[in-house]
């Protein structure tokens, strides 16, 4: 069974490294190795896309109200945007996420 991975504090920092992000929420973190897509109503901006990283950073402060690993990553914040994980990818993972004390979750690229 795969461990809880909805952290409890909202989202503190967005991370932009050279290929890949992280999203911390104090003591929680996803590492988004996959190209992502945010998602809000009836628009969309791509990883790459100008406004995703502005749009990302927005949500500083927001808690996320679900978190789903099937069929892909897809993490719902309080707004209602939703940040959405590729499938697949060229790194042999596509994310992480650990949270002090927990143990660590990883999931491979297909």
């Amino acid at each position: 069974m795969r461990p809880d991975i909805l952290p409890t504090e909202p989202l503190s920092q967005v991370v932009f490294i050279h290929d890949y992000l992280q999203l911390v929420f104090q003591d929680a973190c996803f590492s988004i190795y996959n190209a992502a897509e945010l998602r809000q109503g009836n628009s969309s901006l791509s990883q790459g896309q100008s406004g995703f990283c502005d749009g990302l950073v927005s949500l500083i402060g927001q808690p996320l109200t679900s978190a789903s690993a099937s069929p892909s990553l897809s993490l719902t914040f309080q707004s209602g945007t939703v940040l959405v994980v590729a499938q697949s990818g060229q790194d042999p993972e596509s994310w992480q996420y650990n949270s002090f004390g927990e143990p660590i979750v990883v999931e491979q690229n297909a």
